[in-house]
């Protein structure tokens, strides 16, 4: 009987450390708002939520400094959302401003030894039909908040702001999902007219 309630007692607490970790950010959660402030904005205000989206089709983007495959993520975020209206795709662009660097006295967090460039357009004629909302993570409080272990990282996000859709670093494929899937909620954004 004792042997019993001493398993029961362990299971309480496995089940009780499980849920006071950080949450994962995978398709079905709804990360934000979080439950303290995670980002803070251009002003410097501290934010527990993504601004406003006025309707568009939203997307958060998590980029690292150290991160060569970012540029190639920015590429094919442009190239999907290049055959839609302007302003039909808000990208919420969160800056990591440290990152780890191993140093003879262990690891430490610095700024970033490369600070990220804004994402470019494919040219002159190129409207950037991307809206891009930049934020900046607050490192220890998005890293308490959340686990977030690889990078670059890209959320799709419903109306609600349930986690729809992640992609974990860059596949050659990735313009094409993300097109497919903008195609799919654009065509809710934008109801038929009459008679068709």
């Amino acid at each position: 009987m004792r042997k019993g309630a001493s398993f029961a007692v362990l299971i309480a607490g496995l089940l009780l450390t499980a849920g006071c970790g950080p949450k994962a950010l995978t398709v079905g959660s709804r990360p934000f708002p979080a439950a303290r402030p995670v980002f803070s904005d251009a002003s410097g205000k501290a934010l527990e939520a993504l601004p406003a989206a006025d309707g568009t089709i939203r997307l958060v983007f998590l980029e690292f400094p150290w991160c060569p495959a970012c540029a190639d993520v920015w590429r094919a975020m442009r190239i999907s959302a290049k055959p839609f209206p302007q302003g039909t795709v808000r990208v919420y662009r969160v800056l990591f401003d440290r990152e780890t660097v191993l140093t003879p006295d262990g690891r430490k967090e610095v700024p970033p030894l490369r600070p990220a460039p804004l994402p470019e357009g494919d040219g002159p004629e190129d409207p950037l039909a991307l809206k891009i909302t930049t934020l900046t993570a607050l490192p220890v409080e998005f890293r308490e908040e959340f686990r977030v272990s690889e990078g670059p990282v890209v959320l799709l996000l419903d109306a609600e702001g349930t986690v729809e859709r992640r992609w974990i670093g860059f596949s050659a494929g990735m313009s094409r999902e993300l097109s497919s899937e903008i195609m799919k909620r654009a065509r809710v954004l934008s109801p038929r007219p009459p008679g068709t």
